[in-house]
């Protein structure tokens, strides 16, 4: 019978780069402390060792930690043999053969050996002013599970977790330096350890372990620490405090290592559809976004008023009609500019042409944006149909294509792709309910100029939440979820910001609507912090393996 999985995270005090010597018996003593426990699986920062701020102010010659780095690893090593586990460690990698460093991630297996080398490829900050980037995302197979490593902020690239599952990993190892600022160190916190990173566990499906550092170097780069590990279901299931030196424990089952299905609903990896992608591996200044971006918006309308709408549709198409009729009278004297309504599954063609041509008779004199979802009828097939209506006309529509389960019975998979439509205000992407948990779709909705996506949905959990918040962060865009409260919807309904700010939200279980200004520019800035860029930083060649089919 298998065992558990016995898991430490070794959450290591930051420390100066002339400190290195003291960090190393700290990192040794640490490892020693975990190993007796009999961890399995112990896991350390992003260069743990010698530092991570290696600012020509404090490094004169990278050649000086060269042979001292070499002899911590043998010693790290030495360890893994003697404790028969596996260990991950973040160390500066200086190759003296092409003359750069390399932030990387070392695993050690337990017969001493390095069995994965990867080397951090989305560079964050100064990061780039002294490394050098990697393109390569190695998943090696143990007999703990296939494991991939990444390290930081390649954990904001929904792009590179998603290129390690593909390759079949079960377990991935995140060596972090998770950044912050705060007003006590009890209290810290960073958007990868509370949203993003949970979210790129859920949208895989795999167990993300991730170690971080507390503490401050230089004076000026504060750790959050909560060095965590986040179960397939986006949970987080141990984290550590945001203050203090510490190792967590975590025991994950045979069974739990066992791939799974969002709420039994979509299968996040089979129903991918590979063939709708292909912007994903395209050069960036060959995607739409490169010109976008350079697009002057109109003066006299860099704003959008939004507005999410969350109603409970009954089986009464009447007082459904109502409903909506309400919202949107409401909201034209609220001077808004686009109101978005949830996903249902009653409306259908033969009652939803009536309800599209009762909104364009509302809306017909005013230059306001209607986002409505209906089941609609073509030829023989059905279809989970997002209507744009503005002045009394459709502008755009997108049909469902990453159907779910019970969906697939009776529905068929849009055949529209996943278009992006310009419109007086700017450029609008849409996806719908379940969509929202496959992270190519809003990246693909990203790379073809979209400056918000809205978001029609039934979610009963809260779920929606962090996953707004992620899609928004690693895009820099702005996205709008109305979520339903009809039968399975709970609503929490909320817009988004650029930066993965919650700009908006609504109340569970009450019909109601919010709304924010969105300053669309900053759809269209794309940095996030000086030298990293969420589109310009990718690097779409490496990402081949997002467009094939399955069994490629």
């Amino acid at each position: 019978m298998l065992e558990n999985l016995k898991i430490a995270c070794v959450q290591v005090k930051a420390r100066e780069y002339k400190e290195r010597d003291i960090t190393k018996d700290i990192i040794l003593k640490m490892i020693d402390t975990a190993g007796k426990e009999n961890a399995r699986l112990i896991v350390l920062p992003e260069a743990v060792y010698p530092a991570y701020y290696l600012s020509p102010l404090f490094v004169k010659d990278t050649n000086e930690f060269y042979q001292s780095t070499l002899e911590l690893v043998e010693q790290v090593k030495v360890r893994a043999a003697k404790y028969h586990c596996y260990i991950a460690i973040g160390i500066v990698e200086n190759d003296v053969n092409d003359k750069k460093l390399y932030n990387s991630a070392l695993l050690i297996d337990p017969e001493g050996n390095e069995i994965s080398r990867f080397r951090k490829s989305f560079l964050w900050h100064f990061d780039s002013c002294w490394f050098s980037e990697g393109k390569e995302y190695p998943v090696v197979k143990t007999d703990i599970g296939n494991i991939g490593l990444f390290i930081c902020a390649d954990g904001r690239l929904p792009e590179i977790p998603r290129c390690l599952t593909l390759q079949g990993a079960d377990i991935l190892i995140d060596l972090t330096n998770w950044v912050t600022a705060g007003l006590n160190d009890e209290n810290l916190t960073n958007p990868q350890a509370e949203y993003m990173i949970p979210v790129r566990a859920q949208e895989n499906q795999t167990w993300i372990i991730a170690a971080n550092k507390v503490g401050m170097e230089a004076n000026s780069i504060l750790y959050c620490g909560k060095s965590a590990i986040f179960s397939p279901q986006g949970e987080i299931v141990k984290m550590a405090t945001s203050f203090k030196e510490e190792i967590i424990f975590y025991e994950i089952s045979p069974e739990n290592l066992k791939k799974s299905s969002p709420d039994q609903v979509i299968d996040v990896i089979d129903d991918r559809m590979p063939e709708l992608y292909g912007e994903l591996v395209q050069p960036t200044e060959n995607t739409p976004i490169y010109s976008v971006m350079k697009e002057k918006l109109n003066e006299q309308k860099h704003s959008l008023l939004t507005t999410v709408a969350q109603i409970d549709f009954g089986n009464d198409f009447s007082n459904d009609l109502k409903k909506i009729e309400f919202h949107i009278k409401n909201q034209i004297v609220q001077d808004a500019d686009l109101i978005i309504f949830p996903e249902n599954n009653v409306i259908f063609q033969g009652k939803g042409k009536e309800m599209i041509d009762r909104i364009n008779q509302l809306i017909q004199n005013n230059k306001m944006i209607c986002a409505i979802t209906i089941m609609e009828k073509s030829g023989r097939a059905y279809f989970k149909t997002t209507y744009l209506l503005q002045s009394g006309s459709i502008i755009g529509k997108y049909r469902k294509t990453h159907l779910e389960a019970t969906e697939k019975k009776v529905l068929t998979a849009g055949d529209l792709g996943l278009p992006v439509f310009k419109t007086s205000f700017g450029y609008i992407g849409m996806m719908i309910g379940y969509e929202g948990f496959f992270p190519e779709i809003a990246r693909t909705l990203t790379l073809k100029g979209a400056d918000i996506i809205i978001w029609p949905s039934k979610f009963n959990h809260d779920q929606q939440i962090k996953i707004s918040r992620s899609r928004s962060a690693e895009n820099k865009i702005y996205i709008a979820c109305s979520n339903s409260i009809s039968g399975e919807g709970n609503g929490h309904s909320l817009i988004s910001s650029p930066s993965g700010t919650i700009l908006a939200s609504c109340l569970e279980n009450v019909e109601q609507s919010c709304m924010s200004s969105l300053y669309l520019p900053l759809s269209r800035n794309k940095n996030i912090v000086p030298h990293t860029n969420a589109i310009l930083n990718r690097k779409p060649e490496s990402y081949q393996i997002l467009v094939k089919k399955k069994g490629e």
